[in-house]
């Protein structure tokens, strides 16, 4: 398809007779076998043959840089294909390689040269060499000064494609680490999740803050000296992540997919954590009393979603919260009532925040010792009431609802109604009661109990 796709537009290339190449991070990921999901092409007049490509494939078109002189629009073929068409910058296509970031993406092929299987790159600062050894290597002149986001993009590549930032690339960024703050929030936080969205980002993070590119996108990290400790336990999450079988908590294909879901909002969160103070998380956690928090702020300032910030602010809260209450590990009504108040208080962030919980110690635990370890023992407990307790009760119907109790116990509307179901519904889910009648005779009691205390 793929093939056949090409062919059309150099069929549209020839009606205007402009040389159409293949370039950067396409020719790299050829290179190194990695699955394509988008192609890069370079030509002049590159909104015109995208418009004309898209119009003849009735494929949609999107915008990504109308700068005169830069223009960038991307052709959707199909939901994992893309084809991004870019000005080319310069006379020829030396020079605009020459304006790239790195090394390894100052490749190019022309089109036909490409459909014929030719593997003679045009190179002209040996990227196949940089790519052969894993180095990214940042071209010469102002690359940094241009763009600084091609800094914190450096690391991105040493975390997406496991190669090292060779050591003067490295020297210019401890140099020029503070002109990140030109760069606008929305694509350093771009930046940032693609890079914690990697199997072992730690690393990254870690040449990060020996470079002071870290300290300039959070500078709150630095106040207190929490850079180490925010390092060391988004290193002992990834751990965790990379092997949570050895913990032993089941259901494993639900618990990694809940935990795979955002990997990004995980790491950034775990790097997060040490900022946030236990007595500024309240037990009756919300999402206002969430976003007050320094870490609320710090993501606000990255332009971060509402949603994204909520889901930070729950894992966070789960992870105080199960620091702060005494969950021995025993099947006696109360442990269970303080584990089912623990979930229905932080079940947007249960999972992330109870790995964050385990992650925040000094060492971790090495392979058995897991499986006596007092924390994992509560966290698997608590993990067992959430699938195979809280999860089958919550979907079915309550016993009762407001209506039922104003209609059998003739209570009038009013604040004791939430009361009555908050405890109804928590009987029932950790088995207390399993019947209408009996959450009638504990709506009876719990207002005697009401009456009396007034």
């Amino acid at each position: 398809m793929i093939e056949k796709q090409l062919q059309n537009i150099l069929q549209l290339r020839e009606t205007y007779q402009s040389e159409l190449y293949i370039v950067g991070g396409t020719l790299r990921d050829i290179i190194l076998g990695r699955q394509q999901s988008d192609f890069d092409f370079a030509v002049k007049g590159a909104s015109i043959l995208a418009k004309q490509y898209a119009n003849t494939t009735k494929s949609a078109l999107v915008p990504l840089d109308t700068t005169p002189g830069r223009e960038t629009f991307r052709v959707v073929i199909k939901k994992n294909l893309y084809f991004d068409f870019s000005e080319l910058q310069g006379n020829s296509i030396e020079a605009d390689l020459s304006r790239r970031d790195f090394s390894i993406n100052a490749l190019a092929i022309s089109l036909p040269n490409f459909i014929k299987g030719t593997e003679k790159y045009i190179d002209p600062h040996s990227g196949q060499k940089d790519i052969q050894n894993k180095v990214i290597r940042v071209l010469p002149g102002s690359a940094f000064s241009k763009d600084p986001l091609r800094m914190l993009r450096a690391f991105r590549f040493m975390s997406v494609l496991e190669f090292k930032i060779e050591s003067s690339t490295l020297k210019q960024i401890k140099t020029l680490h503070s002109k990140i703050k030109r760069v606008s929030p929305e694509r350093i936080r771009n930046e940032l999740y693609i890079l914690l969205s990697t199997k072992k980002a730690s690393p990254s993070i870690q040449a990060m803050d020996g470079s002071g590119l870290l300290e300039s996108i959070f500078p709150e990290l630095y106040k207190n000296k929490k850079a180490p400790s925010c390092i060391r336990i988004l290193s002992h999450v990834e751990n965790l992540l990379s092997n949570s079988k050895q913990l032993g908590g089941k259901p494993l294909p639900k618990i990694k997919k809940l935990l795979l879901e955002k990997p990004q909002l995980v790491r950034l969160g775990s790097m997060l954590f040490p900022l946030t103070k236990k007595s500024s998380i309240k037990k009756n956690t919300n999402k206002k009393s969430n976003r007050k928090t320094i870490t609320s702020k710090i993501l606000t300032k990255l332009r971060a979603s509402n949603a994204d910030i909520d889901f930070v602010g729950a894992m966070i809260s789960c992870s105080h919260f199960v620091a702060s209450i005494d969950l021995a590990v025993s099947e006696s009504t109360d442990s269970r009532i303080k584990i089912y108040q623990l979930i229905l208080l932080n079940e947007q962030g249960l999972i992330p925040g109870l790995f964050l919980y385990l992650a925040n110690r000094s060492i971790m635990p090495k392979e058995k010792e897991w499986q006596t370890d007092p924390s994992t023992m509560a966290v698997i407990k608590i993990l067992n009431f959430y699938f195979r307790t809280y999860l089958p009760a919550k979907r079915k119907n309550p016993l009762l609802n407001g209506n039922d109790l104003q209609r059998e116990l003739k209570i009038k509307p009013n604040s004791i109604i939430k009361t009555i179901l908050y405890k109804v519904e928590e009987s029932r889910v950790i088995g207390i009661i399993n019947t209408r009648p009996e959450a009638i005779q504990l709506a009876k009691k719990i207002i005697l109990t009401i009456k009396d205390v007034h």
